[in-house]
């Protein structure tokens, strides 16, 4: 059996080459889903600081001995999998006050020990490198933090409630005051930022002005140390015996998580993190605590999201495997058809059909098992593109292939090959004799039920085709009240929009390609007509190529239909992958509403900051944007007042957002007139409201104002949600008094501006006024790095060169194997005087008029499925589960970027290559060889 496949390498080398192609990309999705797993694994659990965190019960006051007793305990316990303890002190509003500035701040102030998890993330920028009793750090980026002085000495203070918890109506309030010395500023990073503020505290924080002057932000914090300072508070607050403690306590327990956390076997993962918790809650039990898992919940997220993925990427290699499946049945057939003598040579000793048939599937698990290995072998070369893919750096760490995945490789690798020559085996195994001496099969043997199945494929196919044309999605049938009350009526209905939107949607293309191919290809002659009339200015060469393409119907039928679903297959992805991105980059850019955005805790001294902005490099234009709130006769509306000309100049904005009047028009109305609005839709269209018409806003008690429709404004489904609604600048001038406003400076930078140093330079600025500060540039950085948003496209655009690729080798292949079952025609055609040329020209005739009509099928059908895919995002409704990146806020848009138009293009180049090659070759084989022969006679 090995010699025959030696023998007949040309043939089999091109099954085998599908086949590796398959299992490279089998063995790569694996090692991708494993590395996307991973990294999103330690993604999720990057955001929790905090493994386990053990608190007070029913007993909530703790002395300091309590509490290292109660760390050590854990510490020094043989409980499996536990890393440290740590105790963790935390007094917050609105116990802390300190009077800074004539201004009360509230304070977090936060105990920690010596080996606190803090301290790795934590950096002196200035000051003293430790602490000492009654000394503190301050956290750089706190908004009071610019108040502070070294060495400055602050009065703290908290307030401490006394009395018998049965008498809560008559408490006894106690304040304790303890002097802090500034010692130093310090910068914390994420995660020391999120365990020195609770894990149910975000580092961003949020702060609040009210008309006392007095801050709230979790961002105002004091790092104490615990040992020498907290410790000492805790044991006075023990003495007092209060109901409830204004510090709270807790012990911080970290887990050696490489020894707990499988990334492959997240239940077991997650039965170890309950026993871990068991074990420690079963230790502290004695003292009255209770030990909280903040694990769990992230690595049971973390399951749901590593399965999903690995359900997208599977659906992502569908048409990777269909290809190769495809191709290898066209080689085998091609390869049997070359093989008939051989089979007639065995049959005539005496092989029976059945061990003709066992011979054949034997070679297919040889070329199987062969293919697994090398697409095994490839695979590991090729791993930095899937590990790329899957979220890991290039080249970060050495390839790893398990042993689980090569024995699946070389399995799946089986699998295909037996069910690509399954049915040509079979047919080859029942071939009669005579029929070894035909060298080919003509269009009028196909039977007529073979054209009713391929009718009924063109008929559903295109059926689905037109449906897409016509923008028509019946799943948001269903979304609505039923169309009739007949129950017969409704079923019927049901289980066909079943069929559409569930079978159809995804094989309706396939369907197409199918029945038009076998119908206009390989069951009439059609095709072979179109091809002369087209090629007719080739004189006599015409007739004969199409002659050559009537010989060899289902082989052409197979080519055709091979190509147009690869290019279909190819614009679907790409036209997916380029309109989510487009889609997200939007988003961003939508959140953020310009290339930078600057929160503003207060109004105070606002313009001094917008014109400090304004100066810095890299800045071209900069607009204050003031929210707050109208109310009119239907509901709240949310307003946004502006400068008309400036935000149109820094804003990111599009066109479509607005109605009536287009943006500029509109925003020039606003800017000659000052009792003007662009209404949001949702409103108007409840007030019935129209262009020119006035609305009726109130402002505080009593303040009316009467403003003029100008445009409407409205993202998409805004019907849905309020939406915001755009006044001049001029409206809250005049009712600032009456409103309570929040406000936003919108920054646009100059071409070329580095936009992350810009956002740092306004971080940077000593004021006490700026709060949040976003930038697109971190924004997207941050989207790009997240592989649960990325990965997934990533895979699809290599899907999708995979795809290409295979269908090209077997264009190429099947060329070849066919080529060289002519040669005998070929030969003769070069003696009665064809050269070269015009031999490459007949060959290319009738193999390019094929290719080219498929090329342009499969386009046509892509452009259409991308369009429908697009379209129908914006019918579904949110948290979709079929279109899961449906967004309630930005349209989808088709865009073909130049990234993608040049991905598109060289698959394009692949597949005609695939054709134009072999012919090429082919034909200056066939010359040469007989040159040679006239040469050597």
């Amino acid at each position: 059996m090995f010699k025959r496949v030696i023998r007949s390498w040309r043939l089999f080398a091109a099954l085998l080459l599908g086949v590796v192609m398959a299992s490279t990309f089998f063995a790569g999705i694996n090692i991708g889903a494993d590395t996307a797993a991973k990294q999103a694994l330690d993604q999720h659990l990057r955001n929790v600081p905090i493994d386990i965190a053990v608190r007070s019960g029913w007993e909530p006051i703790w002395s300091s001995a309590n509490a290292t007793e109660i760390a050590n305990v854990i510490s020094s316990s043989d409980i499996k999998g536990v890393a440290s303890a740590e105790v963790i002190s935390r007094a917050g509003w609105p116990g802390w006050m300190v009077q800074v500035d004539n201004k009360t701040a509230y304070f977090v102030v936060v105990g920690i020990s010596e080996g606190s998890r803090v301290y790795d993330g934590l950096t002196v920028t200035e000051g003293s490198s430790s602490l000492n009793a009654n000394e503190t750090y301050v956290w750089a980026d706190a908004p009071s933090a610019s108040d502070l002085k070294l060495g400055e000495v602050i009065s703290a203070n908290f307030s401490v409630w006394l009395g018998e918890d049965s008498r809560p109506e008559q408490p006894e309030e106690k304040w304790i005051t303890i002097n802090l010395t500034v010692a130093g500023f310090v910068e914390l990073d994420d995660k020391a930022s999120q365990i020195a503020l609770g894990y149910s505290v975000e580092s961003t924080g949020v702060i609040i002005e009210d008309q006392e002057h007095v801050v709230i932000d979790p961002k105002n914090l004091l790092i104490a140390d615990w040992d020498k300072t907290f410790a000492k508070l805790l044991d006075a607050l023990y003495d007092m015996s209060p109901p409830y403690s204004p510090i709270e306590t807790n012990i911080l327990v970290f887990l050696d998580r490489a020894s707990v956390i499988g990334p492959w076997d997240i239940a077991t993962s997650i039965d170890k993190v309950r026993a871990v918790t068991s074990q420690i809650e079963n230790k502290v039990l004695g003292y009255h605590a209770y030990a909280q898992n903040y694990l769990e919940n992230a690595l049971q997220s973390y399951q749901f999201t590593s399965q999903n993925m690995r359900l997208q990427f599977l659906v992502i290699a569908l048409p990777v495997f269909f290809m190769a499946w495809y191709m290898g049945t066209t080689v085998s057939d091609v390869s049997f058809n070359m093989r008939r003598r051989e089979i007639v040579l065995l049959l005539t000793k005496g092989f029976s059909r059945s061990q003709l048939l066992r011979m054949f599937l034997s070679e297919a698990a040889l070329i199987g098992v062969m293919g697994g290995l090398i697409g095994v072998g490839l695979s590991l070369l090729l791993s930095p593109f899937f590990v790329k893919a899957g979220g890991g750096q290039w080249l970060s760490v050495a390839p790893v292939i398990g042993v689980e995945t090569v024995v699946l490789a070389v399995i799946f690798a089986v699998i295909i090959t037996f069910l690509s020559m399954f049915r040509p085996a079979r047919r080859a195994s029942q071939l009669q004799a005579v029929d070894a001496l035909r060298e080919y099969r003509h269009v009028e043997e196909v039977k007529p039920s073979r054209q009713r199945w391929s009718w009924i494929a063109l008929i559903l196919g295109t059926y689905k085709i037109v449906i897409w044309l016509l923008g028509i999605n019946l799943l948001t049938m269903t979304m609505g009240p039923p169309p009739t009350s007949n129950i017969i009526v409704l079923i019927l209905l049901s289980i066909w929009i079943f069929l559409d939107v569930f079978i159809l949607n995804y094989i309706g293309p396939l369907l197409f390609f199918w029945g038009l191919t076998k119908l206009l290809i390989r069951s009439s002659i059609k095709f072979q007509e179109l091809t002369a009339r087209t090629a007719k200015f080739l004189g006599d060469l015409s007739s004969l190529a199409t002659r050559n393409v009537q010989r060899n119907p289902a082989r052409t039928a197979s080519t055709a239909f091979l190509v147009a679903l690869i290019i279909w297959y190819s614009f679907l992805a790409t036209g997916a992958y380029a309109s989510e991105r487009d889609h997200k980059i939007r988003q961003i850019k939508f959140n953020v509403g310009a290339d930078i955005s600057v929160t503003l805790t207060t109004l105070t001294n606002a313009s001094q900051t917008l014109s400090a902005i304004e100066g810095l490099p890299g800045v071209s234009s900069t607009v204050m944007e003031y929210s707050f709130y109208g109310e009119s006769s239907f509901e709240w509306l949310d307003l946004k007042a502006v400068n008309p000309e400036k935000w149109l100049a820094t804003a990111f904005y599009e066109g479509e957002w607005f109605r009536g009047n287009d943006a500029k028009t509109a925003f020039q109305q606003m800017t000659t007139d000052n009792n003007t609005i662009i209404l949001g839709k949702r409103i108007a269209s409840r007030l019935n409201l129209r262009l020119n018409d006035e609305i009726t806003l109130i402002f505080g008690d009593a303040d009316t104002r009467a403003l003029r429709v100008v445009g409407f404004f409205g993202l998409q489904r805004s019907e849905e949600m309020s939406g915001y609604s755009y006044v001049p600048e001029g409206v809250y001038y005049e009712v600032k008094d009456s409103v309570s406003a929040r406000g936003k400076i919108l920054v646009k930078l100059a071409p070329g501006a580095d936009g992350k140093a810009v956002a740092d330079q306004i971080r940077e600025f000593e004021t006490n006024n700026i709060g949040a500060v976003y930038s697109v540039a971190e924004e997207l950085q941050r989207w790009q790095s997240d592989v649960l948003l990325t990965a997934t496209l990533n895979f699809q655009l290599l899907g999708v060169a995979f795809a290409v690729i295979a269908a090209s080798i077997g264009t190429a292949l099947v060329t070849l194997v066919s080529l060289k079952e002519r040669s005998k025609e070929v030969s003769i055609m070069s003696v009665r005087g064809l050269s070269f040329k015009q031999l490459a020209t007949m060959l290319l005739t009738e193999n390019l008029a094929v290719v080219v009509f498929a090329l342009l099928l499969g386009t046509i059908v892509g452009l259409i499925t991308v369009y429908w895919n697009v379209s129908a995002m914006e019918t579904m409704p949110f948290f979709s589960p079929v279109l899961p990146y449906a967004s309630p806020v930005l349209a989808h848009h088709v865009v073909f970027p130049m990234d993608i138009v040049l991905t598109l293009l060289a698959c394009f180049v692949l597949v005609l290559a695939s054709t134009v090659i072999p012919v090429i070759i082919m034909s200056r084989r066939y010359v040469s060889r007989l040159e040679r022969m006239v040469r050597e006679a």
